[in-house]
């Protein structure tokens, strides 16, 4: 990829920043008399009560709640809530209470998996307490100003009463900001503020992100979807065209009333907070910054290896991929007429096409969907409103409901992903066989192995990060197999090129992420990094010393995640022997779900010494 602001937003709900913030759940309820506890029980109360704290959860969840026995909920957006806050310590204690009196012995093989996933995962969650006021939620890159509108205008009408939450909860808009500002207030009480520079970017994307030329115009993209929505339900009869014109009128009237002004309110509330000029700063600089940084890292690779340990992996790694990009680049010169083949077109051009050859070609490594169903799953390919582009990464794909996932979305950000290999190498990534596949895959799985619902809103960034960089990888060769045979030779060594390239790319910013938080390294510490990558000039410079320092972690969680799930392959490798195929280790890879490295490990080890 040619963008090194590669920043796929995968996670179910963007604008969640902490569990523990958001947790709702009455778990002492979970505390019963030893006869009725049950896994099942705690797993499914954790399950229904999360995705039912606010109506995006719950939408985003399940297309059909109806058929979980859910009829009526309250209709609201997420919102932060001290009080929540302060009791989530418990809630979580409670939770590893309960899940530490289960006999695992009467569970089954998903059952105990899942029962130890939870056990770590909770604990970790714990383990973060101490840094509640690290997490910043109004950050340029991944918080809720430019997020919230994205969620918006693809939350889903199967029926009206979609319609009509939907418009309740932009009705809600005023006090989804405000709860956030009480949170920015609370931080800034205890030494953390909005860098300056992450401010400025923010209160840009408040005048831009909606605007009211583009309200009057009838022309903003909450206007344009919410018609193409109701157009739906219109030709499925489920609504008059009296009723849509009707809803269009409303929906234009909130938008212009009250979600336009919570926009600039907000610009100007954020304002107000800050008194005085903010360095943005690595975290080493901050009281506990470090602690913080070793436990966020920990979170989002899934991995137990200390940050030092990460570094020296991710420089070896480095210096691999130098030596084999200086081998191929003598290899490629010795082609007397290298320069006419890269300048060849890529052989696929329309995006659409690209993604029907992924699937096709998928089938010979990666285990089929239609063992488990013949249903087709269809897939949109959007491009990011124009208005919008400056602030959402090159590409992303939104998690359908687990019970629908046929119907699957994926976003191109026109301004920042290429044509050609570029955009081939990003639809692997996003849709086949990356998130959108994995996704679907373990849905399918799920249902037929009896998974417990919580895992399928179980968050491993590591994990689906590290899975979607090595589908990326993996399509560069399947791209060399679209040229016809007699140039394959030279656009293999072509291809392995660009790939080596693009791993010493992603290994760099993963190394200058770990320098910049955890060593409190400096800006001439990312030109020094950058120069050896050929990164010189200046804005360039700027603008990744910036992103790094306001997503601390957020390379490592793809490009660790990619390494650590290179290390489990070579383990599999080892601990199959003659019976390994890349067919098997993807399926073990895929049946398990997303998970946490060091559970991942024991369960191929066991599942190797079961089944070899």
């Amino acid at each position: 990829m040619s963008s090194l602001f590669y920043s796929t937003k995968y996670k179910r709900f963007l604008f969640y920043f902490l569990l523990f913030l958001f947790l709702s759940i009455p778990i002492l309820s979970l505390i019963l008399p030893k006869p009725k506890v049950t896994f099942q029980r705690i797993t499914d109360q954790l399950f229904f009560e999360d995705i039912q704290a606010d109506t995006l959860s719950l939408h985003y969840t399940l297309a059909y709640p109806s058929l979980y026995s859910i009829d009526t909920y309250p209709i609201t957006l997420p919102k932060y809530d001290k009080n929540n806050l302060n009791y989530s310590k418990s809630k979580i204690e409670n939770i590893l209470y309960a899940l530490s009196d289960i006999n695992i012995s009467k569970l089954s093989a998903e059952e105990t998996y899942c029962h130890k996933l939870l056990q770590d995962y909770f604990s970790t969650q714990a383990e973060g307490f101490s840094f509640t006021y690290f997490e910043e939620c109004f950050s340029p890159s991944s918080g809720i100003v430019a997020n919230y509108p994205i969620l918006m205008a693809e939350y889903t009408f199967r029926t009206q009463k979609d319609v009509t939450d939907y418009l309740t909860l932009l009705k809600d808009t005023p006090n989804y900001f405000s709860s956030y500002l009480s949170f920015q207030k609370e931080r800034s009480i205890n030494g953390h503020f909005l860098a300056s520079a992450s401010l400025q970017e923010t209160m840009e994307q408040c005048d831009t992100i909606i605007t009211k030329e583009t309200l009057d115009e009838n022309s903003h993209f909450l206007q344009i979807t919410f018609r193409e929505r109701l157009a739906y339900l219109v030709a499925k009869d489920t609504l008059s065209q009296k009723e849509a014109l009707q809803y269009i009128e409303i929906n234009n009237h909130i938008l212009k009333n009250i979600v336009y002004p919570s926009y600039q309110k907000l610009k100007n509330s954020l304002l107000t907070l800050q008194k005085k000029e903010h360095p943005l700063q690595g975290l080493y600089k901050k009281e506990q910054g470090k602690e913080y940084y070793q436990w966020l890292v920990k979170k989002q690779t899934g991995s137990s290896l200390s940050v030092p340990e990460m570094l020296q992996k991710l420089e070896l790694d480095y210096e691999k991929n130098l030596q084999k990009f200086r081998y191929l680049q003598k290899k490629i010169q010795s082609f007397s007429d290298y320069e006419t083949y890269i300048t060849e077109p890529f052989p696929l051009k329309d995006k659409n096409e690209m993604l029907k050859t992924l699937q096709k070609v998928v089938k010979i490594n990666f285990p089929s969907l239609s063992s488990y169903s013949d249903r087709p799953v269809k897939t949109t390919i959007k491009s990011v409103n124009s208005c919008m582009e400056e602030y959402l990464s090159p590409a992303f794909y939104l998690l359908p409901p687990i019970d629908d996932i046929w119907q699957n979305t994926i976003y191109i950000n026109n301004s920042s992903t290429p044509q050609g290999l570029d955009l081939f190498t990003t639809l692997a990534h996003e849709g086949y066989p990356g998130h959108l596949y994995q996704t679907v895959y373990y849905q399918l799985y799920g249902k037929e192995n009896d998974v417990p619902l919580i895992r399928h809103i179980m968050n491993y960034e590591g994990y689906v990060e590290g899975w979607a960089i090595y589908c990326e990888f993996m399509s560069y060769h399947y791209a060399t197999k679209l040229y016809p045979e007699k140039d394959r030779e030279f656009y293999s060594l072509w291809h392995q090129l660009l790939l080596t390239d693009r791993k010493m790319q992603l290994s760099l910013l993963s190394i200058l992420d770990i320098k910049l938080h955890y060593y409190n390294d400096s800006l001439e510490t990312a030109k020094d990094i950058l120069s050896q990558y050929g990164i010189t000039d200046d804005k360039t410079i700027q603008d990744i010393h910036q992103y790094i320092l306001e997503e601390p972690g957020n390379y490592l969680k793809y490009y660790m995640g990619y390494l650590l799930l290179m290390d489990l392959k070579e383990k599999a490798r080892t601990l199959m022997g003659s019976d390994f195929t890349e067919m098997k280790f993807h399926e073990f890879i895929l049946n398990s779900g997303p998970s946490d490295f060091k559970n991942l490990e024991e369960r191929l080890r066991k599942h190797c010494k079961d089944t070899y």
